[in-house]
């Protein structure tokens, strides 16, 4: 199979394709509000669901180029269950995407991978999730954790350190994306440091800044009328952290969720009705026209208003299933660091 035909099928898994909700796919797991998620356990990978990810990124800051964002990401797709008898033909594979963003450039990578040949994975016992050069190693608590990624525009070597457990997202880790049906389970490490360095264009930076790992698993992560996700990742400047997304309906009846995580790493979930998102500012990006201003505000007795700038609007992700991806800065009533990603324009 081409890399071409590679992305197709990883785009189908990810945005759910009506053809596999079909009966014959409905032997895939589905995410399950009574699991419980264990460490290090629920590091690795999940046998039998149609998608996973390991997703990293940083907000970082160099003394040679200000300030830069940095992703990383490793996804498991299946492409049926486990049950058929699929063992002797390829079943699965895997795909990562490396990016850097700074003021003035944004560079990204895509790879792919066979499963069980070697060439990528994740295991335990340290844990280790990797595809060619890409890694990320560490120990199995995640809490200390080195990351590389190696191109030809630009590589980096970062050492990530936290101290805080990772924090459940949703009801204890299950995520709902709508009303009905659609969910994943989910958690996020939201707490990291980050130093080391980045080479961008054959030249060396140092860099320190703060990092988010997020954590998910789905077999049925967006119903069929759904078009795609808005999702925020914000350090604030107190050391609190905000999650929050939007899952976009073809009817404008949209799903809001996120969550307010104070410095000791407790949670305070967050529904549709504690929070707005509104798009104030917009950007012609490869023909699409992509909201890359945001005000949010948050209700309640803590209400709060932030107006968040991307870093670099042209943050595009030109890979097989494209998307927008790039650093944000906020300001308002609180300030801060932070990520956005937005699917389906």
């Amino acid at each position: 199979m081409n890399m071409k035909l590679f992305g197709f099928f990883f785009c189908l898994c990810l945005v759910g394709f009506n053809a596999m909700a079909t009966e014959k796919y409905r032997q895939f797991n589905v995410a399950d509000p009574s699991y419980q998620i264990v460490f290090p356990r629920d590091h690795g990978p999940h046998e039998n669901f149609r998608i996973e990810w390991w997703y990293f990124t940083a907000n970082l800051k160099s003394k040679s180029i200000d300030n830069l964002g940095i992703q990383w990401t490793l996804f498991k797709s299946n492409l049926k269950p486990d049950s058929r008898e699929t063992t002797k033909r390829l079943n699965g594979f895997w795909m990562a995407h490396s990016a850097i963003t700074t003021e003035t450039l944004h560079y990204s990578e895509e790879r792919f991978a066979r499963e069980s040949t070697g060439q990528a994975g994740v295991t335990l016992s340290p844990f280790k999730a990797w595809i060619d050069n890409w890694s990320m190693k560490g120990d199995n608590e995640l809490g200390n954790i080195k990351l590389e990624s190696s191109s030809v525009e630009f590589s980096y070597s970062l050492q990530l350190s936290a101290n805080i457990p990772p924090v459940l997202q949703g009801e204890k880790g299950f995520s709902k994306k709508s009303e009905k049906r659609a969910a994943s389970h989910y958690y996020s490490q939201p707490f990291y440091s980050v130093q080391g360095w980045v080479n961008l264009n054959g030249q060396q930076h140092i860099v320190e800044g703060v990092g988010w790992l997020d954590r998910e698993w789905s077999s049925n992560l967006l119903n069929e009328n759904q078009l795609g996700w808005d999702w925020f990742s914000l350090h604030l400047d107190n050391g609190e952290k905000v999650m929050l997304f939007k899952v976009r309906h073809d009817n404008g009846s949209d799903f809001m969720s996120g969550s307010w995580i104070n410095k000791n790493g407790t949670k305070r979930p967050l529904s549709s009705t504690d929070f707005q998102l509104k798009e104030t500012g917009y950007s012609i990006i490869k023909g699409r026209r992509i909201p890359t201003q945001w005000k949010i505000v948050v209700l309640g007795h803590d209400k709060f208003t932030i107006n968040t700038e991307a870093l670099n609007i042209n943050s595009w992700m030109e890979t097989s299933f494209p998307y927008w991806e790039g650093p944000i800065s906020f300001s308002g009533d609180l300030s801060g660091v932070g990520y956005l990603e937005m699917t389906g324009y």
